[in-house]
């Protein structure tokens, strides 16, 4: 059997953070029921989701931090004279409200940074050098956890996620570890696998190397013949989709093949770094 796959340490999207409190059903529908005969007291009670939003777009470099409060101001006025009006017409249950409620601040925000031509932080190595971390702000601090957390989620749903983790991990020169071929190991692979145990960390192999090791593995596990370099090209076509979607539509970050490289090391150091 299979050894279960490691947890890491950013386990869900950051999308999921402000559902997160959802208690029941019962408070969701007390929810529900606020908004059709309460609104006012709706948005007093979800001001943590407006301030949390807020934060985001902060530490996306959209807003300054002193622009905070005027933000949440905003997007409250905004609420009060539209857009709860529309919630109420056009919320079905089909997910919790609160969950429905983070999009329209998300939109809010969006729309006010549209307004104003504001336009994302370009993430470069020195937002994620750790001997950095003692300049960076809060707010920087919340992207980076944040870039992270949508990284994890993006390689969880590959559908071929430990192949492209352990291929990731080659090409931006990452230590590979017995987690990243553990699932790969078996009796037809076993060469492989040492081959990689021995070489895959040392400090002058190339990329062309790092890709024949790892093709020689995938072409065994894989029943293929194919080149080192046809390996390469898709890895290369992973991270470009990757990029893509990081950077977003409408764009929330500026990432191209390097910045999304140095992402990877600082994401993947993060991960074997010591809880605590």
């Amino acid at each position: 059997m299979a050894p279960s796959p490691p947890d890491g340490i950013f386990r869900k999207p950051f999308k999921l953070f402000l559902t997160e409190r959802i208690v029941s059903e019962d408070q969701n529908t007390r929810e529900t029921a606020w908004l059709r005969q309460e609104p006012e007291k709706l948005l007093a009670h979800y001001q943590f989701i407006i301030e949390a939003t807020a934060a985001r777009f902060i530490s996306r470099g959209f807003f300054r931090p002193e622009e905070k409060m005027e933000l949440v101001q905003e997007v409250n006025v905004e609420l009060l004279e539209r857009k709860l009006a529309k919630m109420q017409e056009q919320f079905n249950g089909s997910v919790y409200l609160r969950t429905y409620f983070s999009k329209v601040v998300y939109n809010c925000c969006l729309e006010t940074a549209r307004r104003r031509q504001r336009q994302p932080q370009v993430f470069s190595a020195e937002h994620l050098r750790e001997e950095a971390a003692r300049q960076r702000s809060a707010f920087e601090d919340l992207a980076i956890r944040d870039e992270f957390r949508r990284l994890e989620a993006l390689l969880r749903g590959h559908r071929q996620s430990y192949k492209l983790r352990l291929c990731f991990k080659l090409w931006c020169r990452c230590p590979v570890r017995k987690a990243d071929w553990q699932f790969f190991d078996g009796p037809k692979t076993r060469d492989a696998v040492a081959r990689l145990q021995e070489r895959g960390n040392r400090p002058d192999l190339a990329e062309k190397e790092s890709f024949e090791l790892a093709n020689g593995l995938f072409n065994l596990l894989e029943g293929k013949n194919s080149e080192a370099d046809s390996l390469r090209r898709w890895v290369q076509q992973q991270a470009d989709y990757f990029v893509d979607r990081l950077n977003g539509n409408p764009p929330l970050s500026s990432y191209n093949r390097d910045t999304f490289k140095t992402l990877l090391r600082f994401y993947f150091d993060a991960e074997e770094a010591p809880e605590g």
